[in-house]
């Protein structure tokens, strides 16, 4: 089954059973899409990623109990979040939280004008907030590459990836994203922006031949582990280190007061929308 775009997924049968028959439940916020169709890297194999966010209850908040599970299929991979745990986790400098607003591949279930200028006005807000969350936005994104790292130095494989111990002798998978995310933040601190799409874009040049070797089999894990290193060593550098904490003091105070209108917002939004 291959989908042509998140519009296309969107639209298809697969998607409004998901919605009918697994999530009716909930009063969804949005839907967001992360994964290889924002990078321009998916193929004919490729699954679709998505997160289901929904407002949660009054009882939800009152009780400390939201729904939260996953689903994992061939074809597609969800999971479900509270809108107020979403926005948490983004602004915390998690990329899979991030990257669907920065990308801007949301999109709304329900047919409301209310719903939408609420959202797109607080996602606006949440985005601005990400692109000068520097040190989070750092620190979270140098863990997950030296976590992907330290997978394949390990020699550990996902159900998914165990395929690839036969073909490259390591998780090749996991080795390309590490690389992708560095390449990621070593431009948002160059640029202080975030550019996901990697084909036809001068900041993943380099990248993309290391993608190409790496599919061919021309790197092997012990030429990985020399590239990550080197690449790593350049982002954990003094001087980047330095930039960082200059560029945090700088927007400290504008930062501090757009996370507590952001919260606030966030807030009202469930209670106005609470079920």
């Amino acid at each position: 089954m291959n989908f042509n775009g998140f519009d296309a997924f969107a639209e298809s049968q697969v998607f409004k059973d998901i919605i009918e028959k697994k999530v009716s439940n909930l009063n969804i916020a949005f839907i967001c899409f992360y994964g290889s169709m924002n990078y321009n890297l998916q193929t004919d194999k490729s699954d679709i990623d998505f997160c289901i966010v929904y407002y949660p209850t009054f009882d939800n908040f009152y009780n400390n109990k939201f729904e939260r599970f996953s689903v994992i299929e061939k074809e597609y991979d969800y999971f479900i979040t509270p809108i107020n745990e979403y926005i948490g986790h983004a602004m915390k400098g998690n990329v899979k939280f991030i990257e669907p607003i920065i990308c801007e591949t949301i999109f709304e279930v329900k047919d409301s004008k209310v719903l939408k200028i609420k959202n797109s006005q607080m996602l606006n807000m949440v985005k601005n907030f990400i692109l000068i969350n520097f040190r989070r936005n750092f620190n979270a994104l140098t863990g997950i590459a030296g976590n992907k790292k330290l997978n394949v130095e390990k020699g550990l494989y996902t159900s998914n990836t165990l395929k690839y111990k036969e073909t490259h002798g390591y998780d090749i998978k996991e080795a390309i994203n590490s690389l992708r995310i560095l390449f990621l933040l070593d431009n948002y601190v160059k640029t202080g922006e975030f550019s996901f799409a990697v084909s036809r874009n001068s900041v993943y040049k380099d990248f993309e031949d290391y993608l190409l070797e790496i599919n061919e089999k021309k790197i092997s894990k012990d030429d990985y582990m020399e590239i990550i290193q080197e690449k790593m060593s350049g982002i954990l550098s003094a001087s980047v280190e330095s930039k960082i904490d200059l560029l945090e003091e700088k927007t400290a105070k504008i930062r501090e007061e757009m996370e507590m209108e952001i919260k606030s917002d966030v807030m009202k939004i469930c209670r106005d929308n609470a079920c």
